[in-house]
């Protein structure tokens, strides 16, 4: 269930019409022009760009203004990137502009430990209020919205997707984006908050469950400001739509970790655990991990089961293939004679294993290959079709066979009546990653669900069906 965001009090801040960027200078390599101007002017944001400098001048062909007091109109949205001590007047000065939105990208507040950094946290955060300006951050990297044409990543999609990011932290977001968008994620709303002192998850997971341009819901959290509202909040975003929670800060060196970065309060591990059961969130415990689910929800359609056929190559690997899933909760049911006979008269190079996991070469024979998806995936005692290829062993012989082995998967696609998924493991060979990594790409355009390795595979896939389950 999608639920409508307009009239949403924070559907403003993702389309902004014009913003002001402080701190920023002219020199080439100063982080605030390439990090926030230059991602605007690459996503050719629409509306007005003001930096702000006291030198003033002109950066990247645009006009540099003393202070933001001095632009002419109205400024709906500033970044903030000065030293913390500086803060406090700039803040003054959104206040006296209007400005309905800042976001501050400087640390030095309550995750560094100091009554300074927290008394200063608090001060911001009061004449914001008073002046009814709305803080994202400190300690953050800010908003990316592709519709609004936002972004402090140059390298992000510019295409919009159904997936939103709410995170506390802003380099697991660009982290996340170079797993996830080579694997077809598009993204509706990436969110770094970072200390959450006035706009916090609350807040955005709010906005989130309401946003129609969101189906899948990832959030990284490392503690929380409001623990009744958060779990009203969460339990109300997750009737909405699916949730999946990586929780930083679990461990001891975790945990002390947390209050470093965001200063957040991280809670008890089998408390978060506990309540994501309660409300039927995926939890993960990675960003690899965040990607996998990601990537399932959007590409894989829903088995009927559990059961799963295994297709491959390579003797070892395919005991490991098996083990993996059954060790996820997966089941890898043996082939019926009849089907061991018909795969034989299909498959009958030397070294073919046939039986579940099939081992055999005809993986790189087009029309043998479509012909064992064929045989296998009308049977009853299968859901899902998984293919994998682990070419990490094999010789720069076979390149410019890949080819042939996608074209034989899309083609079995169309006869298999059981979803499919792709293992692509990466080679090490220079020349064979280019080729497995265009054909991961091919795969993907496709719309497979394709992962690194079985063992992440098999867990993505049966958290899946597990969440279906509860439902």
């Amino acid at each position: 269930m999608s639920l409508d965001p307009e009239g949403h009090a924070l559907e403003f801040l993702f389309h902004p019409n014009s913003i002001a960027i402080v701190g920023i200078s002219a020199d080439p390599a100063d982080l605030t022009r390439e990090r926030f101007l230059r991602p605007l002017l690459d996503f050719e944001f629409p509306g007005h760009l003001y930096p702000v400098n006291p030198k003033g001048g002109e950066i990247l062909g645009l006009k540099v203004y003393p202070g933001i007091t001095d632009i002419p109109g109205t400024v709906d949205f500033v970044i903030i990137s000065v030293p913390a001590k500086l803060i406090v007047p700039v803040v003054h000065d959104c206040i006296a502009k209007g400005v309905r939105a800042a976001a501050i990208y400087s640390a030095g507040f309550s995750e560094v430990g100091t009554e300074e950094g927290e008394a200063l946290e608090a001060e911001i955060a009061r004449i914001a209020g008073e002046g009814k300006t709305r803080i994202i951050g400190p300690n953050c990297m800010g908003l990316y919205c592709a519709k609004g044409r936002l972004s402090y990543r140059s390298e992000y999609p510019k295409e919009s997707g159904p997936v939103a990011f709410l995170s506390q932290s802003g380099g697991n977001t660009t982290h996340l984006v170079q797993m996830a968008a080579p694997r077809g994620v598009r993204f509706s709303k990436i969110i770094s908050y970072g200390n959450g002192r006035d706009l916090n998850e609350c807040d955005f997971l709010d906005y989130l469950a309401h946003d129609r341009d969101t189906e899948i819901i990832a959030i990284y959290i490392e503690g929380i400001k409001e623990g009744r509202r958060f779990i009203r909040t969460l339990r109300d975003a997750a009737r909405a739509k699916p949730v999946i929670l990586l929780k930083g800060g679990c461990g001891e060196a975790g945990f002390r970790a947390v209050a470093c970065h965001t200063g957040a309060l991280a809670g008890d591990d089998s408390t978060w655990d506990g309540l994501c059961k309660q409300l039927g969130i995926i939890r993960v415990d990675t960003l690899e991990e965040l990607a996998d689910m990601i990537v399932t929800f959007l590409f894989l359609p829903l088995p009927q089961g559990r059961k799963v056929a295994l297709i491959g190559t390579g003797g070892g690997a395919s005991v490991l293939a098996a083990d993996a899933c059954t060790n996820s909760g997966l089941l890898v049911p043996p082939l019926p004679e009849h089907l061991k006979n018909r795969l034989l008269r299909a498959n009958s190079l030397a070294g073919s294993i046939l039986t579940n996991p099939v081992d055999t070469l005809s993986i790189f024979q087009e029309s043998k290959f479509v012909e064992t998806v064929k045989t296998i995936s009308p049977w009853e005692g299968v859901d899902l079709l998984v293919t994998f290829l682990l070419l990490a062993d094999m010789f720069p012989a076979y390149l410019g066979k890949y080819d042939r082995l996608v074209n034989g998967i899309l083609r079995s696609s169309k006869v298999s009546s059981k979803p499919m998924a792709v293992v692509v493991q990466p080679a090490s060979h220079p020349e064979m990653f280019k080729e497995t990594f265009l054909a991961q790409q091919r795969l993907v355009s496709s719309g497979f669900p394709v992962y690194p390795s079985i063992p992440r595979a098999a867990n993505a896939i049966s958290k899946f069906l597990d969440y279906h389950l509860r439902q």
